[in-house]
């Protein structure tokens, strides 16, 4: 009988900290929804919207000129095509950068 009420009293104190565990899943879920129903309510808003057909689809208001820069990778360095540097480059090695 000891043995039984032993056994019993380990599975209960085994069961609180289970619900401790999950009592702390649940705390971290619930600031998860609020924080996913945050960004739900500003994805919604018209500024986002905006904000995105600017930057991702490059559109722009009525009357508005769009400009689309290139990125670095896109601009022309100062190697050539096979590999070897530019003239203007092999040029201000020498001179400047003595």
């Amino acid at each position: 009988m000891t043995v039984r009420l032993g056994s019993n009293v380990w599975r209960l104190y085994k069961a609180g900290d289970r619900v401790g565990e999950t009592e702390a899943e649940l705390a971290q879920a619930l600031v998860e929804q609020a924080e996913l129903k945050k960004q739900l309510e500003y994805v919604q808003t018209d500024e986002f919207v905006e904000r995105e057909a600017r930057e991702k689809l490059g559109l722009g208001k009525p009357g508005e000129v769009v400009v689309i820069l290139p990125t670095p990778a896109e601009l022309p360095s100062a190697k050539t095509s096979e590999g070897r540097q530019a003239n203007w480059r092999k040029w201000w090695e020498l001179y400047v950068r003595i």
